[in-house]
This record gives C-alpha cells, sequence and structure tokens, in this order.
C-alpha cells in the first residue's frame, strides 16, 4: 500500500472513531455546572461593584497587541453586558435557547477579558476557551428546556470528538502547569514559601506549621499532581482516589490562595474524565425524567458528527496550536518570570512572586526639564499593583503618559522608568534600563533589549527589606535626568 492510501484510509478511521456515538451525560453534566458557575461569578462581580472598577471607561485601559480597539462602554454599559451575561449563563445551565446563550456570554467574556490585560488569570482564559467551545458543542441534547419545547431533538449521545475536545481544554491547564514547573525555581520552593508567608492567613496564624516543610510538600505535589492527575482519573482502579485527591487539592487552593472560583470550577471540570454515562449511573434506573431515552433519540448524531478529513485537519491543527503555543517563551531570551514574555496564556500558574517598585520620569527634551509623573491619576488600585511585575505593560504606561501629555501640552516629552524589582526572593535589581526613552521604543513583537537580565542568584533567605528601603540597598546607575527632577517629592517606590 502506498503512502498516499495509508494516509487516506487512516483518516477515514479516524474520522470514523471520531464520530462514533459516546453518552451525553457527562457532556450535560458539565454544562450544567459550567453555567451555574459562571453565573456565580457573575453575580459576585456585580455584586463587590468590580465590574465598574476593572471596566471603568475613563481609566487607561493596558490593552493587547492588536485589540487596543477594544474598550468598556460608557456609562452602566459594563454593568448592563453583566447582567446579559448573568441571564446568559443561567439559560446555559438550564439548556434553554442554549446556543444564543452560550453565544452572548462568550461575547461578553471576551469582551471583559480583552479590555485590560492586568485582569488576566489563567482560569479566565480557561473559561474563554470553553465558552466558545461550549457555542459549537451539542449540549443542549438532553436534561434542557430547549428539548421540552420541542426545538431540539432528543438524544443521549453526542459523537466522540465532541467530548474530547471537552476533556483537552480541560487537561490544558493540569499537563502545562505541571510542565511549566520543571524549573529552577519552582523546584528550589521559592515562589511557593514566599506566597505562603504573604498571601496565606493560614499558615501564618499556626506557629507549628513549618513554612519550610509546607512549601517543599506543596512544590513537589503540585508538579506531580499537575502531570499525573490526568492519567489517574482517565484509569478507572485509580479513578476514585485521583478524584477524591483532586477535591483535597483545590479546597485547599482555595483556602490558602485568593483564586476566586477557579479550584470549583477544576472539580467539577475533572468529572469529564470520568466514563461518558457517569451522571446515568447516579439516576435510578427506572427514572421518568428528562434522561430517560426515548425512540430516535441518537438521530443527532449523524448531523453533528465529522464528516471528512478537512474538518479533521482542523481540529488536529486547533489542538496543535493550543499544545505549541505555551511553549512559545523558549524562543525569548531570558528567565520568563523576570520578562514575561510568553508567560500569559500558557498556564504558568503561581511560578513567580515578584514584588515591584516604579517611578516615572518625564523629561522636556527642549529645556531638560523633568517631572515625576504619578499614575495615580491614571490607573485603578488593582492596575497599580499588577502592570509594574510585565515590562510589556510598563511600555504600554510610558507611551500613555507620552501621549496623555502631548494631549494636554501640545509638547513632546521623554519617557523614563526607574524600576527595582524582587523575583521569587531575591534581591531587587533593576528591571528596565533607566537610560531608555520609553516612549520612543516601539511595540509589539519586537526584541526588548531595555529589560535588563536577570542577575541576582537565588536565595536561602528571601529578601525581606520594606520597599521603600530598596533604593538604599541597590547600587544604581549614574541617572541624570534625576539631577533635573523639579518635583520635590518624599515618595518611594
Amino acid at each position: 500500500m502506498t503512502w498516499e492510501g495509508m494516509i487516506h484510509r487512516w483518516s477515514e478511521n479516524s474520522v470514523r472513531w471520531l464520530s462514533s456515538p459516546v453518552s451525553a451525560y457527562s457532556l450535560i453534566a458539565f454544562r450544567v455546572a459550567f453555567g451555574l458557575m459562571l453565573a456565580f461569578w457573575v453575580v459576585d462581580y456585580l455584586r463587590t461593584d468590580r465590574v465598574r472598577l476593572l471596566c471603568a471607561p475613563d481609566v487607561f485601559h493596558f490593552t493587547y497587541q492588536g485589540f487596543s480597539w477594544v474598550r468598556p462602554w460608557p456609562g452602566n454599559g459594563m454593568v448592563i453586558e453583566f447582567v446579559a451575561m448573568l441571564l446568559a449563563a443561567i439559560l446555559m445551565a438550564a439548556g434553554a435557547v442554549y446556543r444564543a446563550a452560550a453565544l452572548v456570554f462568550a461575547l461578553g467574556f471576551t469582551h471583559f477579558f480583552l479590555i485590560d490585560r492586568t485582569n488576566y488569570q489563567n482560569h479566565y482564559y480557561l473559561i474563554l476557551l470553553l465558552s466558545w467551545l461550549m457555542v459549537l458543542l451539542p449540549a443542549n441534547r438532553l436534561a434542557a428546556l430547549d428539548v421540552l419545547n420541542g426545538s431540539v431533538t432528543r438524544s443521549e449521545t453526542v459523537p466522540r470528538w465532541c467530548l474530547l475536545l471537552l476533556q483537552f481544554h480541560i487537561g490544558l491547564p493540569y499537563f502545562f502547569g505541571g510542565i511549566a514547573k520543571i524549573e529552577g525555581d519552582w523546584l528550589s520552593g521559592d515562589p511557593m514559601r514566599n506566597m505562603l508567608m504573604t498571601q496565606s492567613s493560614a499558615i501564618n496564624a499556626n506557629s507549628w506549621f513549618d513554612p519550610q516543610l509546607v512549601s517543599s510538600a506543596l512544590t513537589w505535589g503540585g508538579l506531580l499532581f499537575d502531570l499525573l492527575i490526568v492519567p489517574a482519573v482517565l484509569w478507572q482502579r485509580t479513578r476514585m482516589a485521583a478524584f477524591l485527591l483532586a477535591i483535597v487539592f483545590h479546597v485547599c487552593n482555595s483556602f490558602l490562595f485568593s483564586i476566586h472560583v477557579f479550584p470549583w470550577l477544576m472539580i467539577a471540570a475533572t468529572t469529564v474524565f470520568f466514563a461518558a454515562d457517569w451522571p446515568r449511573r447516579l439516576l435510578p434506573k427506572q427514572s421518568s425524567g428528562p434522561f430517560d431515552s426515548v425512540p430516535g433519540g441518537n438521530a443527532i448524531v449523524e448531523s453533528v458528527s465529522i464528516r471528512s478529513g478537512l474538518v479533521l485537519s482542523a481540529l488536529l491543527l486547533y489542538c496543535g496550536f493550543h499544545v505549541l503555543w505555551p511553549l512559545r517563551h523558549l524562543m525569548y531570551e531570558g528567565n520568563t518570570g523576570w520578562t514575561e514574555r510568553g508567560h500569559y496564556f500558557s498556564w504558568r500558574m503561581m511560578l513567580r512572586g515578584k514584588t515591584v517598585g516604579i517611578r516615572y520620569y518625564l523629561t522636556n527634551p527642549e529645556t531638560g526639564e523633568t517631572l515625576q509623573a504619578d499614575i495615580r491619576d491614571f490607573l485603578n488600585p488593582e492596575q497599580q499593583i499588577k502592570f509594574v511585575k510585565d515590562p510589556e505593560m510598563i511600555l504600554d504606561l510610558a507611551h500613555g503618559l507620552a501621549d496623555e501629555y502631548r494631549r494636554r501640552t501640545e509638547k513632546s516629552m521623554e519617557v523614563r522608568a526607574l524600576v527595582l524589582a524582587s523575583l521569587n526572593g531575591r534581591k531587587p535589581q533593576l528591571l528596565i534600563d533607566p537610560a531608555v526613552n520609553l516612549a520612543a521604543e516601539p511595540k509589539g513583537w519586537r526584541r526588548r533589549r531595555w529589560i535588563m537580565p536577570l542577575t541576582e542568584p537565588r536565595r536561602t533567605d528571601p529578601w525581606t527589606v520594606p520597599l521603600n528601603e530598596w533604593e538604599h540597598h541597590v547600587d544604581l546607575p549614574d541617572l541624570p535626568f534625576l539631577t533635573t527632577c523639579v518635583q520635590n517629592t518624599t515618595s518611594r517606590l
């Protein structure tokens, strides 16, 4: 048989296998849990007014490359959008006007996600991917109001590719979260120890906890858990023990760290690796509810099956992209936790604890006069905390400051930044070359020569000197623009 014939046969067999029916119950259970958790997330944002805080139209926003046109709605527009997302999440859980509801939520969440990079969290990225995936999947063919009102033909099965694609997306953060932890800083235990000491009241409130012992256990436990949990849940013999371990792991994370809905989402999502019909096994055999089978209940499979090698190729390309994209940090120079290049969208969770202090200086190139900028006039409190960790966002704000000054005075200003950063307990050092005029540096994917290389070694004892005293402990280069700064300020980094 020729190579062409072998490829053709493999393609046909793959299409047939991926299109073969499997039980829809696991997908339906996930739809209900996913919709309810999304509704809870939206309610919490509305209740705490974080919608107005994070999506205010009158503050500077750090947009993603190519998406600078994405802006918050004016007035109460963002609140209205979140109310629409709440309704969509509830309808999605109920399986009512499912496709439209899933699409409304996916569009609204994508808009929120793209407004500001400081809003980025790995579980928001996962929700984004899953939201669009749910638009495509036939998750309203069972236990759905769409079935009860007759708008959708009921089916107890879905094509195999639907469940596999969902499992693929749930497995991504686990697998790449483990792969990312195979690096020096994580294995040293420094990131986990620092997070425990700075974020976890449970550890700090109990002197009988040994932070070193706890951090070592969580460091290696987290690495092994991420790498092994999916195979362990897939294998029937270890499934129940692995799932109980997953519950303990995520519940502990929920108490130790402020990661909101993510632990509960992952507990529910891990069930997609069970047998496809596991929810049906929990129901009474003679139940007469919406889960019962009906004649012709599998008719829907044919309409959503993979029909050609072209569709199979598209699926393979899609999955291949999500396998390669988290590894792009390997193409960049330097420590990813330091430069942040390739950090986002790569499932690099809890790998770096970075404390940063920053000051911006605006210099008139004609007179040499220098002013110190007050970034509190441009950013909300959460932005002020998060943006300083990422040199790309430091560059964005430098451009924003220059643009704002030009708008007010019709004059161009040079913008420099004095940035000191401590990574995973290291002694602080310069993150940005303070001699570089950031307003003249281009944005985009170019090489960032103005990011200073990480030279400070890891420490046995983490750096604990207060931020406002760092300048007395770090050797700073001669900075001429500081001598012309006309603002007499006592503020520190």
